[in-house]
């Protein structure tokens, strides 16, 4: 019996001994991917009483917030303008509107003609001052400018982290580095990686006769420019 027991007993101790000496799993390896940073940079201008065009101070302010961008990456900016208390809501909406529209303008002249500019006129409902008197009203009468900045930054192909593998190789150390990196060359607008971009409008009616055209082989080949009908 002590024989059969020891018998027993020395598989598990090779068992334990074998589980103790091999090395731990490596951890799950993420492919590489764009780095996508995003800047914003906010600037307000003021305008005169009724008026919806920029003092020549003010467009100045406006131009030198402008040349103070980066040259670099894409911008997209929101344009929100506001009014004074006086005046009917309805007017100030308006008058709002055409101030938030001057500006967007100016934008667009002033180089980030490629930009896409977004604007929304509040009139006198956001007062970033309630006081009442001129002080407060000529705080209210104001454009606020928001320009958002995002550049796109390929990884390092060869530099980064490596998975030892169970026999102390490399394992895919850099899987999927390339293709990050031809995505940041070719993407045009670094935003689209970091919060793409709303789907348009679709014609169901037209995208279901497609699929019906080509469930019954009804889809016309391609034009040949080399060959004469």
């Amino acid at each position: 019996m002590p024989h059969a027991r020891l018998a027993l007993a020395l598989p598990l101790l090779l068992i334990g001994g074998c589980s103790a000496l091999d090395p731990p799993s490596p951890e799950p390896w993420a492919p590489r991917a764009p780095v996508v940073t995003e800047s914003r940079y906010l600037h307000t201008v003021h305008f005169a009483t009724d008026r919806a065009e920029l003092a020549p101070g003010e467009l100045e302010s406006l131009r030198s917030f402008l040349a103070a961008l980066p040259a670099e990456g894409r911008y997209r900016a929101l344009v929100m303008g506001h009014a004074d208390e006086r005046a009917s809501d309805a007017y100030n909406l308006a008058l709002s509107d055409r101030r938030a529209r001057h500006v967007a303008d100016l934008l667009r002249a002033h180089g980030l003609e490629q930009v896409e500019v977004s604007r929304r006129a509040y009139g006198e409902s956001r007062p970033v001052d309630p006081g009442r008197g001129e002080p407060a009203w000529a705080r209210n009468r104001r454009v606020e400018i928001l320009v958002r900045h995002w550049v796109a930054e390929a990884p390092r192909c060869g530099e980064g982290d490596r998975t030892p593998s169970l026999h102390g190789q490399q394992l895919l150390p850099d899987l999927g580095c390339a293709t990050a990196a031809n995505l940041v060359a070719m993407v045009a607008d670094p935003a689209d990686l970091a919060e793409g971009r709303p789907l348009g409008p679709a014609d169901g009616i037209r995208e279901a006769e497609a699929v019906v055209r080509y469930r019954t082989d009804k889809v016309r080949p391609l034009l040949d420019e080399g060959r004469q009908p």
